[in-house]
């Protein structure tokens, strides 16, 4: 656990925790950090996992690993929201930093999609 809070958990993987830390600065929410999804501390994380609102970032494809969560958290109702790459086809190249931004996976992106899942807006 990198940050608490009470709104969400947010779990961030590999290279997405500089990211999300920046992005869920001043928001009420957890923080957790999982160099790798697999193998997942799934006791760690229905623990953690105390509101019903559960935010997974990865470096991967988006919902990758969606999947480990729900069934982790299946006996309860909970709300999760899966980002990562984008499926779209992207034919920019560029920069690591250009490529997140392209993904939404930068902090603002990441700031932004936190927000409208969190508040509804």
């Amino acid at each position: 656990v990198v940050r608490r809070g009470g709104r969400a958990l947010v779990l961030a993987v590999g290279p997405m925790l500089d990211p999300v830390l920046a992005a869920t600065d001043g928001l009420d929410v957890t923080v957790a950090y999982t160099n790798t999804v697999r193998p997942l501390d799934l006791g760690a994380l229905r623990d953690l996992a105390a509101s019903d609102t559960v935010v997974l970032v990865e470096p991967y494809l988006s919902g990758t690993s969606t999947r480990l969560i729900d069934e982790a958290l299946s006996d309860r109702p909970h709300r999760t929201l899966a980002l990562g790459v984008s499926r779209a086809e992207q034919r920019r190249y560029g920069t690591p930093e250009q490529h997140d931004v392209l993904h939404g996976l930068d902090a603002a992106g990441l700031r932004r999609s936190l927000w409208e899942f969190l508040t509804g807006s």
